[in-house]
């Protein structure tokens, strides 16, 4: 983890440089964390009691809180409110300030003593569909909470080591903001995203539940491009015995209860998995990190280059006026002014002549360079850049470096408008050699022992 930190660290300062898209602070919590994400009646409340074996979140049909809660183990009972959750430095979430203030104040944190977890759980507010976006994911947008609720989202799932769907049996996938969340800021998270369909005891016929998960299947098909869809984890949820306690005995159910049963045994051991998962997780982000800012790079290179060719094209045109212009009136003065009367005047209008010239093509370039800036900050030439940079990878069908471009277009014109220093050629090797040297490198110490390893490295592990 210390590794990962110095690397990640190390690469602050060219993102500086560069106007990058990493964050200034280390992008790790205190703990490591599980983020549920569902509907509003999906069961995530009743899951998190579940799992902790304590009574903490309410649940009940309606929807029964708006915030962002963060459920963390400690020697005594203590909430916490958002302005005090993210002014902790210790915690990491002081990044969250970018989000706004209406954010801050829907954010809480609930220290509970006696939880059986070593890991932080994260309990987000449901989704639901407001009747003016009723029609469509695509129609929502990013206030409608008064935060980038789905920006939030993204920044929670990238350093969430599982990330945990859900969705229930009334609204299986029908909720756009679900769709559109699953589209947006969870994207790329599928190595650590589990899709739950929770309360499948309250199906009373087989053609229900049919319906209901083919139903899933079908929205979720709409936003995952894949012809193969991730595994569904059917599920239910034990009732409880007491306001306090969850009832750990399962009671005498059927086959079909036991495969619920099953399915939920599953989710909790891939919860419990967390901080198991975290050192992986955090290799990732570091991972994710360096080809983002290594995409920037490359990308700002061929802007500076063509902005380089246009600018000295232009002083070379404004040169060749000038000395062109200069020449002819020092040539006219010196051959032909002794027999004209009017030499000086006629000298003079040359020479002013030369210098409106030279200043209206001076004036018609900085015009032309200020209008080809901005242009080549539209998604157009972006994409054509990208084009130019990455022309191997695409011509390979590289798809992590096509979902990394996807993340990086949106916030590169806001680089370029700021003027970004060109990148050197030692700022390249520098990147590549975090990306195909020291996190490989990484990558192998942390790895479990198999037969694919040199012996050089079971023997140093041995040692």
């Amino acid at each position: 983890m210390d590794q990962c930190q110095a690397l990640y660290q190390s690469l602050l300062p060219l993102n500086e440089k560069l106007h990058g898209p990493l964050d200034a602070i280390y992008p790790s919590m205190a703990l490591p964390a599980v983020l549920l994400v569902g509907n509003h009646s999906s069961g995530k409340s009743s899951f998190i009691n579940h799992v902790l074996g304590r009574q903490i979140q309410k649940a009940g049909v309606a929807p029964t809180d708006d915030a962002f809660t963060i459920i963390a183990p400690g020697p005594e009972d203590r909430d916490q409110d958002g302005p005090a959750l993210i002014g902790d430095p210790d915690w990491g979430f002081s990044p969250l300030r970018q989000f706004g203030p209406t954010l801050i104040h829907h954010s809480l944190l609930k220290i509970r003593r006696d939880l059986n977890a070593n890991f932080i759980m994260i309990d987000t507010p449901g989704m639901i569909d407001s009747p003016g976006n009723a029609t469509g994911f695509l129609g929502k947008t990013p206030m409608d909470r008064g935060y980038d609720f789905q920006g939030v989202l993204r920044w929670m799932a990238e350093r969430a080591d599982v990330v945990c769907l859900f969705f229930d049996p009334d609204k299986p996938g029908t909720t756009g903001e679900t769709l559109s969340v699953l589209l947006h800021s969870l994207s790329g998270m599928d190595h650590k995203l589990l899709i739950v369909l929770n309360k499948a005891d309250q199906f009373e016929k087989m053609h229900d539940f049919a319906r209901a998960y083919g139903s899933l299947c079908w929205n979720l098909s709409k936003v995952i491009p894949r012809k193969d869809l991730p595994r569904i984890y059917t599920m239910c949820l034990p009732s409880t015995t007491s306001n306090d306690k969850i009832d750990a005995t399962p009671p005498s159910v059927s086959v079909l209860q036991q495969d619920l049963e099953t399915a939920r045994h599953e989710v909790v051991e891939q919860i419990r998995q967390a901080p198991a998962r975290r050192v992986d997780n955090v290799i990732t982000l570091l991972y994710d990190s360096c080809c983002l800012l290594e995409m920037q790079a490359k990308l700002l290179q061929d802007w500076h280059a063509r902005k380089s060719k246009l600018f000295w094209k232009a002083v070379q045109q404004v040169t060749g006026v000038l000395t062109m212009g200069s020449a002819a009136t020092v040539l006219w003065h010196t051959t032909t002014a002794a027999t004209v009367s009017s030499a000086a005047a006629v000298t003079s209008g040359m020479a002013a002549t030369v210098l409106l010239s030279t200043s209206g093509l001076m004036w018609y370039h900085s015009t032309a360079l200020q209008a080809w800036t901005e242009q080549s900050q539209t998604a157009t030439e972006l994409s054509a850049a990208f084009s130019r940079t990455h022309a191997r990878e695409i011509q390979n069908g590289d798809e992590y470096t096509a979902a990394v471009w996807q993340r990086l277009r949106h916030t590169l014109p806001t680089a370029l408008s700021q003027s970004p220093s060109k990148p050197s050629a030692k700022d390249i090797q520098f990147l590549q050699s975090i990306l195909h040297e020291q996190i490989p490198a990484l990558r192998r110490q942390v790895s479990p022992q198999h037969y694919g390893k040199s012996s050089n490295e079971n023997n140093d592990k041995n040692e």
